[in-house]
């Protein structure tokens, strides 16, 4: 959430409200209260202390009909007329008494005439019924306990209630000062810079080699030019443009991106709730869309903002007008699925070279022969499998296919949990390449004996993009020059940087893309676009898995090497430079005559390590480690960033961010071809980091030792705080839904996922071999029981005996193309196991039904996730001990209506 602005001043008001009424109604039920327990203790026997027990709880509860009067007359003659069970069937879809209290009435009426009704059953439901009475007692006090740490994170946000800064607030502000004005300079430089070191000529002649070679690349550029400036046309002459349905994928697609400030954003929820508000805006959008032309920036400059991200490094956002957001989000998307069509298209032209292996045709006709018509069928075989990942996932992956998708999140490491059967995310799409890439080594290696991976990306690629190359490429694919123009001034926008206050300097943007535009993705994906094709055209078909400007390409070294110099040219000519921090070659295996640079001078592949989140990867072990050193490094910084937090609630924000998300997500989710030992790596590592937090970093305010976990530090804390003890597990992992904190627990979903993991690598291909012999052997068997397909072409000299059937060598061969077993294998490695949770207990189940579908712990055990299962069922025991059901509070004593506002805001780190 944002420190300023009305809204958490009103999320606070709400909060007092509730927070008075809850006080209101406990000291009604303390009054209750004290008179149940005085007639309980006046009793004189346990029949009597149980009649005034049973009896104050009905009251206490609306429930009347449950009481049992000392006459045992009937019960309805005073009650107010009406059905008297609805309350009582409300009550029990609400709560799950432990006593039930029809039984017990019914249970005391029969104990003055029956015998079996002992001394000891009595004593039980006393029990029963005190504890009952102590739970609701429990719930009023978490309902209160709860609210106040509502109202702790409201305040931490609300500037008002700001203290001046501590000596710790101090220390924090100058950790990281240095590095984020080092990285504002050279920000700075790039951007108000004009490049001088390209020519518009020069890429144009560029462009022309390129998507000029042969007849069918030059028809298939033509169309797409031709497409785009139709597109435009069309776009300009509409008329109309925006209505209230357009708007409503608009604001999605705007609220996806990290560009609006938590003000902006509410502001345009509001928008969007107001039928005739959101009119209005969808008017105004079409004003300024007609006058296209004449459109420009504010004069008075953009506010510019530097944040951090957790992996230090500063990225800078601009703060535009909210109509001006919108019209640039619009257009953005509009833009972007046309071009990421026209580029399908030319994907799927003749273009584009496919992936195959060189088959002789001499081999394609002894396969008809012996195996019939359908031998060389290549449907759920590798190389198909291989398009197809290519295309759906990272072809131009970063545009959306439809304005219903709308934006793609710039940087979604860092931000909330995966949902369950959605899309994949860009950060699942980065897990599953590196899922493709350890795949594809096991198989090149054990089908060829040698494996190699270049991996890059380019410096500063948002604010280095000379604009000279953005119009010039744009302009070769056809946009014509009314649109250049606007293009033109929506890059060069007047800008200051919000941190510098009243007196900011306004400069101009000069080179690069604004950051979380999706009209600058845009343009990025369409000059990498021709990255794409130059790499597919130097290697003959293979693909560069590209993810933004994020690059990864691999095979045998050769091809490895023309792919290389077809990514050097391109930057040389569009005045990119690689970033060699995060540029590197792995070489697995021993190819001939290649690795040995002395021998062969044309290796001229980059050196460096092949790195991704903490991961490096290993040459000689074929496999991802993980870098600890770096690791390290950023304990120091979640321990300064959880001791910048001034309440519970955002120090549980910043951790479940930074420990349950990013070092797991930067660990990459487990795969099969990863192997258990992975997910045994990324637990024993996830396990140091929380022993050394709480152990040497923010935990060292006690004695050495003390602070064996993150529960234990934040019950100490809330001990401290609030006074609030013997809290249990559950409070802390279990949702807000249910009274608790929500804390992740990032072990749950890898152990999870480690049950599933059954066979090794080397296993899954053995019985890939396996699986093709048996083929073979049944092939074989049909072959000479019936000969050859009467379909397939004979072959010359054969006469009328058919010939010898192929060995199992010449079956086996270019297996890409034909193998079912291996295709079941490359399937297999490249598989994310399933979380096997844990399963449903009578305990567990006898319980959930009181709880309600809105919950992720709610009352169907089979629409919860596997996280929430093992959760639910890990804690539920302590509690219902302490709170006598699975929710702490109940919903109405509790302010969730502010808490999800709040968790919804967008967290920012410090410094």
């Amino acid at each position: 959430m944002a420190s300023n602005g009305a809204l958490p001043q009103t999320l606070k008001a709400i909060t007092a409200t509730k927070i008075n009424e809850l006080s209101k109604q406990r000291a009604i039920f303390d009054q209750h209260k004290e008179k149940i327990l005085a007639a309980a203790n006046a009793a004189t026997d346990l029949r009597s202390r149980a009649h005034a027990l049973l009896d104050g709880l009905a009251r206490l509860k609306g429930l009347p009909r449950e009481s049992l009067d000392k006459n045992d007359s009937d019960l309805d003659a005073d009650s107010d007329s009406g059905d008297e069970r609805t309350p009582y069937h409300t009550l029990r879809r609400e709560s799950e008494s432990i006593s039930d209290h029809s039984n017990i009435r019914r249970f005391l009426l029969q104990g003055p005439y029956d015998s079996s009704i002992s001394q000891s059953s009595l004593q039980d439901w006393v029990n029963q019924l005190e504890r009952e009475l102590s739970f609701l007692e429990a719930k009023y006090e978490h309902g209160a306990f709860f609210s106040k740490l509502v109202t702790e994170w409201l305040s931490e946000l609300d500037p008002a209630d700001h203290t001046k800064p501590t000596k710790s607030d101090s220390n924090f502000e100058q950790v990281g000062r240095a590095e984020m004005h080092e990285q504002r300079a050279k920000w700075e430089a790039l951007v108000f810079t004009p490049a001088t070191h390209v020519s518009d000529k020069a890429i144009k002649d560029y462009l022309d080699n390129l998507f000029k070679q042969s007849e069918l690349s030059r028809e298939a550029i033509k169309d797409l030019k031709a497409s785009i400036n139709s597109f435009a046309i069309n776009l300009t002459s509409r008329g109309k443009w925006v209505d209230v349905p357009t708007l409503k994928w608009v604001s999605k697609a705007l609220l996806k991106t990290d560009l609006l400030s938590n003000e902006k954003s509410s502001v345009l929820k509001e928008f969007m709730r107001n039928k005739e508000v959101a009119q209005e805006v969808a008017d105004v959008l079409n004003m300024r869309i007609a006058s296209l032309d004449s459109w420009a920036w504010d004069g008075n400059g953009i506010p510019i903002e530097m944040r951090r991200q957790l992996s230090g490094k500063y990225r800078v956002f601009m703060d535009e007008d909210l109509l001006d957001a919108l019209l640039l989000q619009y257009l953005g998307t509009t833009w972007s699925v046309e071009f990421r069509r026209v580029f399908q298209t030319f994907l799927h032209s003749h273009a584009w070279k496919p992936l195959r292996e060189d088959i002789p045709e001499e081999h394609k006709e002894r396969r008809r022969y012996f195996l019939g018509s359908d031998a060389n069928k290549t449907l759920n075989r590798v190389n198909e499998t291989r398009k197809k990942t290519y295309e759906a996932e990272y072809f131009m992956s970063q545009l959306p296919t439809s304005v219903d998708e709308g934006a793609h999140e710039y940087d979604e490491d860092n931000e909330g949990a995966q949902e369950e059967n959605r899309p994949k995310n860009a950060l699942d799409k980065k897990h599953s390449l590196l899922h493709l890439l350890v795949t594809e080594s096991i198989l090149n290696k054990h089908q060829r004996g040698e494996f190699t991976v270049v991996r890059s990306d380019f410096e500063w690629f948002g604010p280095s993009m000379p604009h000279t190359t953005l119009l010039t490429v744009l302009e070769y694919f056809g946009v014509p020059e009314k649109w250049l123009n606007f293009f033109k001034v929506f890059l060069q926008a007047p800008l200051k940087f919000f941190q510098d206050g009243d007196n900011a300097a306004i400069q101009t943007r000069q080179r690069g893309l604004p950051i979380s535009h999706t009209l600058a993705d845009c343009f990025g994906e369409a000059v990498l676009f021709c990255m794409d094709y130059a790499v597919n055209q130097s290697t003959n078909g293979s693909y560069l898995y590209r993810l933004h400007d994020d690059f990864w390409f691999w095979g045998a070294e050769k091809t490895c090497i023309k792919a290389w110099e077809a990514m050097s040219q391109f930057s040389d000519v569009m005045g990119l430079k690689f970033n060699m921090e995060k540029t590197g070659t792995v070489t697995m295996g021993k190819p001939p005559n290649l690795t040995d640079k002395k021998e062969n001078p044309k290796s001229i592949l980059p050196e460096g390590d092949i790195r991704w989140g903490f991961l490096v990867l290993d040459g000689e072990k074929g496999k991802f480690t993980i870098d600890q050193t770096q690791v390290d490094e950023h304990i120091e910084e979640l321990s300064r960033q959880l001791t910048s937090c001034k309440s519970v609630f955002a120090w549980v924000q910043a951790w479940n961010a930074y420990f349950g998300r990013f070092f797991a997500n930067n660990f990459a989710k487990p795969a099969v071809c990863f192997g258990r030992d992975h997910i045994d790596m990324a637990i024993s590592t996830l396990s140091r980091i929380e022993h050394t937090l709480f152990n040497k970093g923010i935990g060292e305010t006690g004695a050495p030792g003390e602070m064996s976990g993150v529960t234990d530090y934040l019950r100490k804390m809330i001990g401290d705080l609030f006074s609030v003890k013997s809290l249990p597990d559950g409070f802390f992992y279990y949702p807000p839904e249910l009274g608790g904190l929500g804390l992740l627990n990032p072990f749950i979903k890898l152990l999870a996922m480690r049950e599933d993991i059954t066979e090794t690598p080397r296993k899954i291909l053995h019985k890939a071999a396996l699986r093709d012999e048996k083929t073979y052997q049944s092939l074989k068997t049909k072959f000479e029981e019936d000969g050859p397909d009467s379909n397939a072409p004979a072959l010359i000299g054969t006469g009328a005996k058919p010939l010898p059937f192929m060995s199992l060598e010449e079956y086996n061969k270019y297996p890409e193309t034909h193998s079912a077993g291996l295709w079941i294998a490359y399937i297999a490695l490249y598989r994310v196991p399933e979380e096997d949770g844990v399963d449903l207990t009578a305990g567990f189940e006898a319980h959930q039904g009181t709880l309600e579908s809105k919950s992720p712990i709610s009352n169907d055990w089979y629409s919860m996730t596997p996280y929430w299962r093992w959760v639910a069922q890990l804690y539920h025991d302590e509690m219902i001990r302490t709170y006598g059901s699975l929710a702490a509070a109940k919903r109405e004593f509790m302010p969730l209506g502010v808490v999800k506002t709040l968790r919804e805001g967008r967290f920012r780190w410090q410094g």
